[in-house]
């Protein structure tokens, strides 16, 4: 079973108990409930606020590349090592969107190859599927220290904001 199987019987598994509880919550007439599912706001670097949910899942999102993909695809520190073929960009967005592996192609179109990430698709997105499926990052031979692993979480919140909050061509 692969990591995105896994997230979608979670989800599957916990969204009735969810209802349950707001559906108990409603009978019970227990005001003390929020159920609003509107943002809070979010205080932005250079001042100022937004209620833009996808601004904390971008922020998100780039913190999980940060934390997984980043040393060794860009974005890392000084001297940190490089994808092959060279991908040496996963923090930059609009690249992410525009550029396209030299070694995958893509199943829609094999001539060309495979977009790292395609707004609204996140199956369709290399980067998405090559952690969802658990392939990156890569395990390591032993002897060394193991890579830090996505979580179920991290995984979601990437669906999340490929599927709702990355434009582009």
């Amino acid at each position: 079973m692969n990591r995105f199987t896994t997230i979608a019987v979670a989800c599957a598994l916990a969204v009735p108990a969810c209802f349950q509880q707001l559906d108990e919550g409603a009978a019970s007439g227990d005001d003390n409930s929020d159920t609003s599912l509107d943002t809070p706001p979010i205080d932005l670097p250079g001042g100022g606020s937004t209620t833009d949910a996808c601004v904390a899942n971008q922020g998100s999102a780039l913190a999980a590349l940060r934390t997984y993909c980043a040393d060794c695809h860009g974005g890392g520190s000084p001297g940190a090592r490089r994808g092959q073929p060279p991908f040496d960009f996963v923090l930059d967005i609009t690249r992410l969107t525009t550029a396209r592996s030299e070694s995958v192609p893509d199943p829609d179109d094999p001539t060309q190859g495979m977009r790292f990430v395609v707004p609204g698709k996140p199956h369709k997105s290399r980067v998405y599927q090559r952690i969802a499926d658990d392939e990156m990052p890569p395990v390591l031979p032993v002897g060394l220290d193991p890579l830090p692993r996505p979580t179920i979480s991290d995984v979601s919140v990437l669906y999340t904001w490929i599927t709702a909050c990355v434009t582009g061509p």
